[in-house]
């Protein structure tokens, strides 16, 4: 097979190394010929891998035109004149060199391949190694280049899934993360020589990398460490030499000429990784993946970077613990604290290193990415008319906020990392960050601002789009407390259901009133029979039903006369990761984590607090918030939108947590036995499955003030083994969660579509 590899330049960076060690790695039978805009380096190194180069001349107007400079229209227009005739020859020498399939690996070779392909009358297949967005393009751009993406290449391969999800409605779209070669990792036998307190940025010197705001750092940074130093390691290339003058420019302004030491480009960088105790990755917008990261973490080199885009993916992915550090983009002093973390506590940063290195080994491979390429140009070349289909889909109602059923979908893309995720709502914005990163697909409500704000006004049509949500795939896994049971999929259903829908079974516990009390109640009471029985037919067309607790076992066989295996959510939280103190907080204190929802409980909670001598602090927020915040006594504190780190903080400096909700199973209690601390709980619903009487918690009887007013008594009275507190989790790992629901997939794939689920 003959692949006709595309680029506009001859100059060398990430994107050009990462093509280039996949054409080494592809097998021996798919042949390469590369057709490049420009002489340079990159042609020099693509000939020593043993491509034949053939240099295109591309125009010096096109070749140099900036992204910023497209928003002109002379601009543009000029650069597709001079492009015709390019697209001409370079049609030409397509159909003389008998080629399969064309393959082109920039943006700019993308807009020129489109028309040369067509001429040729051949497949073409985009490589994707930047993000489609107005952070990277004009918006003109961004819809010219989303609009050919779902038309013109007949596949494209993304370098991640925050490359992805910015054309995610392109029909076959498959991720090939960059590999790295066995030669890029520290071997094990080899113990690092790390630089003391010697910092290092890495990568070609742009705006867009940050260097500048790392420079502005160093005071802050030798204040606390007098010994910080500096090193730069990366030329100004693709016409970057004026940011190299205003680099300089500011060290010579701050007084750090003998802090900062500018290293230039080096073709290979381990050595300076090795010697660095941190690598910095301050891009200042979404990286599209995040080469400089990958190659540090394959060093065992301690990593702090800002979070999005790729970044996010490899240094936190989801379902994994943290990788490295991530601060939020622009944030200076979150950047100097993580920074002075991983200086002042190098053993812990180690533990990470280790931990990055070997997800690397084993999930970046190039021998594994070059394979995903071969595969794909097979099945261009073949005519195949669908080949991308994944073998299993995650589903999940709306993605709008940060509970424990979106912990679990974070859970469930651990178990199935290549898996793109159906939804009807989503709000990057309100629910977890780590969902940035993946291939996110909601409904055409979606478009509605209001509704991705406040899902609860779109009830009435969530039915409707529910049952014509169409989710692709062999195997649909979805997860579900309303609504994702009903998505059509194309293969078999599997249902992970936290509860069968509240407001339609159990109406007046969800709205904590009378339902003829509520507009909404009214409305229940009234299509209430029509959703039922439309629910019921949506479930029990499932091939599995699972549950995450016997008492949602329990309520499955009522509701629809389903016989469910039960399979208990892992913790969401990781317990290893930084803990920040809550402004304003000071233990000792009792902790509520909940939504601010009536069932919840949490207006009792406070009332109980009323008068004792006890702090509480409770961390959530809901459409109850403002009640509460308005009736809140003196030793009640709450607070809403908390990081990771202060929640880890949180649980960890807590009393007790209290949890008096009617709840289907409740991750909270987990998440405080994983840093010692012990429950007090209502004796009811999933509480009963993950508190243990006396081990790591103790019961109340009845959702009432003063039963647990009683509790907190009878718990100031008592002491715990936070050691025994702590083994009560084990059962509850992720690594058994992983395993089990893998294990019904395979199952249900095996046996093939049974078209419903096993019926008491």
């Amino acid at each position: 097979m003959r692949i006709a590899l595309v680029t506009h330049t001859g100059q060398v960076g990430g994107a050009e190394l990462a093509t280039l060690r996949v054409i080494r790695a592809l097998p021996r039978d798919l042949s390469v010929e590369a057709f490049l805009g420009e002489e340079g380096p990159y042609a020099d190194q693509l000939r020593a891998a043993g491509v034949r180069v053939d240099i295109l001349g591309m125009d010096e107007r096109v070749r140099s035109l900036t992204r910023a400079e497209t928003t002109s229209a002379r601009a543009a227009l000029k650069a597709a004149a001079s492009l015709t005739p390019m697209v001409r020859m370079l049609a030409r020498r397509l159909r003389e060199g008998d080629h399969d399939v064309v393959w082109s690996a920039s943006l700019k070779a993308h807009l020129l391949s489109v028309p040369a392909a067509r001429l040729a009358g051949l497949p073409l297949v985009w490589s994707l190694h930047d993000r489609i967005s107005h952070e990277y393009l004009p918006s003109t751009m961004v819809r010219l280049v989303r609009a050919l993406a779902r038309t013109a290449p007949r596949a494209i391969i993304a370098n991640s899934e925050a490359t992805a999800a910015t054309v995610a409605r392109v029909r076959e779209l498959i991720v090939a993360r960059p590999g790295l070669t066995p030669e890029q990792l520290r071997p094990l036998t080899e113990p690092p020589q790390r630089g003391h307190d010697v910092i290092g940025v890495v990568g070609r010197l742009s705006q867009t990398k940050g260097q500048l705001e790392v420079i502005r750092l160093m005071p802050d940074l030798i204040a606390a460490r007098p010994g910080v130093t500096l090193r730069l390691i990366g030329g100004a290339l693709f016409g970057q030499e004026d940011y190299e003058h205003a680099l300089r420019a500011e060290v010579e302004r701050l007084g750090l000429n003998d802090r900062v030491a500018f290293v230039g480009h080096i073709d290979d960088p381990r050595p300076e990784l090795d010697a660095l105790a941190v690598s910095v990755h301050a891009a200042t917008i979404p990286e599209p993946f995040g080469q400089v990261i990958a190659e540090s973490m394959a060093r065992g080199t301690p990593v702090v970077a800002t979070r999005g885009g790729g970044a996010t993916e490899l240094v936190h992915p989801p379902g994994e613990q943290p990788l490295g550090y991530l601060v939020p983009p622009r944030d200076p002093d979150a950047m100097v604290e993580a920074i002075l973390d991983v200086l002042d506590a190098p053993e812990r940063a180690e533990v990470r290193a280790r931990r990055a290195r070997a997800y690397v080994a084993e999930h970046l491979p190039i021998s594994s990415t070059a394979r995903t390429v071969a595969e794909v140009f097979q099945a261009v070349a073949a005519g195949r008319r669908s080949f991308s289909e994944p073998p299993v889909t995650l589903a999940h109602d709306y993605l709008t906020q940060r509970g424990g059923a979106e912990r679990v979908v974070l859970a469930m893309r651990a178990a199935f990392p290549k898996s793109p995720l159906h939804t009807l709502l989503y709000e990057p914005a309100t629910t977890f960050h780590e969902f940035e990163h993946l291939r996110v697909e909601a409904s055409v409500l979606n478009r509605i601002s209001t509704l991705r704000r406040n899902h609860r006004m779109a009830f009435p049509l969530l039915p409707l789009a529910s049952s014509f949500m169409r989710v692709p795939g062999n195997v649909t896994v979805a997860s579900t407390s309303g609504w994702a049971h009903a998505f059509r999929s194309s293969g078999a259903k599997i249902v992970y259901c936290h509860s069968p829908a509240r407001w339609l079974y159990q109406t007046e516990r969800y709205l904590g009133k009378p339902a003829y009390k509520s507009p909404i109640g009214l409305v229940l009471m009234a299509v209430g029979p029509t959703l039922r029985r439309w629910d019921r037919r949506r479930m029990r067309a499932a091939d599995r039903v699972v549950v995450n607790s016997t008492a949602v076992q329990s309520a499955v066989a009522d509701a629809y006369g389903i016989d469910a295996e039960v399979m208990h959510p892992p913790p969401g939280l990781s317990h290893d990761g930084p803990r920040t103190a809550i402004p304003g907080v000071e233990p000792p204190f009792y902790l509520v984590v909940s939504r601010l929802l009536p069932y919840k409980h949490v207006d009792v909670i406070v009332e109980a607090f009323a008068g004792l001598e006890d702090n509480l602090l409770v961390v959530g927020s809901g459409p109850m918030l403002a009640d509460l915040m308005q009736d809140c006594p003196p030793n009640v504190r709450i607070v809403t939108d908390q990081t990771d780190a202060q929640l880890r903080w949180a649980y960890a400096h807590a009393q007790a947590l209290i949890a008096a909700s009617f709840e289907d199973f409740g991750l909270t209690p987990l998440e405080a036995a994983l840093f010692g601390t012990p429950t007090l709980a209502l004796r009811a619903g999933g509480y009963l499955d993950t508190v243990i009487e006396d081990v790591n918690g103790a019961f109340f009887d009845s959702a009432d003030a003063a039963d647990i007013r009683a509790a907190v008594h009878r718990n100031n009275a008592r002491t715990w083994d936070a050691a025994q507190v702590i083994e009560t989790v084990e059962r509850f790992a992720q690594e058994v969660f992983i395993q089990r629901l893998r294990r019904v997939v395979e199952e249900v794939q095996a046996t093939g579509r049974s078209g419903a689920a096993t019926q008491s």
